[in-house]
C-alpha cells in the first residue's frame, strides 16, 4: 500500500511557476544602499540576495529545496537561474519554482522576455514578474505572441500593475490572476505565499491567491489586512462569493 502511495505522488507532476526578477537598480528608484541597488550585484541586491530577495529568502524558507543554482546562459543578462521545489503536504501538489535573475540595467529585456512568455512563449502553469513596474517608464515594448501559441496566467508583482501592466497583458490574451493597485514592495515572501496556495489550490484561483498575498503582506510589512487589502487590486464581481 504504501509502495502505491509513493507511486501516486511521484506520478502528480509539480505545478511550475516561472518568476522573471530585474534586480534593482538606483539608477531606476531608489534601492537604499548602494548594495541594494547594483544592478548585477546578485548577493547583495534587494531582490535577489537582501533579507527578503528572491534567493536569499525562499532558499531558507520552510518545505523549499534548491533544485539547481546556475549561471544564465553565456551573453545572456539573465546573470543566474534558480529552481527550486516546495515539499508538498497531504492534499497538495508539488511545486517548482524557476526563476530567472537579470541584471536590472537590462530590466527592458526582461520585460520583453515577461510579456513575451505571457503571450504563450513560455509553457509554465504561472508566471510571476518580481520587480519594480518598468511601464511606468517607457512604452510598452512591441511583442508578437508565437504561433500557435496559448497566453498564460500571470502574477504582477510590481507597484500599480493594474494599471501599467493590466492593459498589456489583456491586450496579449493573457490572464491575469493577481495585480496591484499602489506603490508595494515585491518581496519573495510574496512568492512563498503564492506557491503554497498554488499547492493547495492550483494556479488559476484569483480569489485564493488574492488572499494569501494579503494575508503575507499585512504580515511582513505590519498593517492592518485591510490596508494590505487595498494594495492588491479587487477580485471581478464574478469571482466573489456571495
Amino acid at each position: 500500500m504504501l509502495t502505491l502511495v509513493m507511486l501516486t505522488l511521484l506520478a502528480v507532476p509539480p505545478v511550475e511557476v516561472e518568476v522573471f526578477v530585474p534586480l534593482c537598480d538606483n539608477a531606476l528608484i531608489d534601492c537604499g544602499r548602494a548594495p541594494a541597488g547594483a544592478p548585477r550585484a546578485l548577493e547583495t541586491n534587494l531582490y535577489w540576495g537582501a533579507m527578503y530577495g528572491a534567493e536569499r529568502y525562499l532558499s531558507r524558507a520552510p518545505g523549499f529545496k534548491v533544485v539547481s543554482r546556475e549561471p544564465g546562459p553565456e551573453g545572456s543578462v539573465v546573470l543566474r537561474e534558480l529552481v527550486l521545489e516546495r515539499t508538498p503536504a497531504k492534499g497538495e501538489r508539488p511545486v517548482r519554482l524557476r526563476l530567472h535573475a537579470y541584471a536590472g540595467d537590462a530590466i527592458d529585456t526582461a520585460l520583453e522576455d515577461f510579456l513575451r512568455a505571457a503571450a504563450g512563449a513560455s509553457r509554465a502553469d504561472l508566471l510571476v514578474w518580481a520587480g519594480h513596474d518598468r511601464l511606468m517608464d517607457r512604452e510598452p515594448p512591441q511583442v508578437k505572441a508565437p504561433p500557435d501559441a496559448t497566453p498564460r496566467p500571470v502574477v504582477v508583482l510590481a507597484c500599480m500593475s493594474e494599471q501599467y501592466f493590466g492593459p498589456v497583458l489583456k491586450a496579449l490574451g493573457a490572464s491575469p490572476i493577481a495585480l496591484t493597485r499602489t506603490l508595494m514592495a515585491p518581496e519573495a515572501y510574496l512568492l512563498e505565499a503564492l506557491a503554497t496556495t498554488v499547492a493547495r489550490h492550483g494556479p488559476t484561483e484569483p480569489k485564493a491567491l488574492r488572499a494569501a498575498l494579503v494575508d503575507a503582506y499585512a504580515r511582513y510589512q505590519r498593517i492592518s489586512p485591510r490596508a494590505a487589502g487595498s494594495v492588491f487590486s479587487k477580485l471581478p464581481t464574478s469571482q466573489v462569493a456571495p
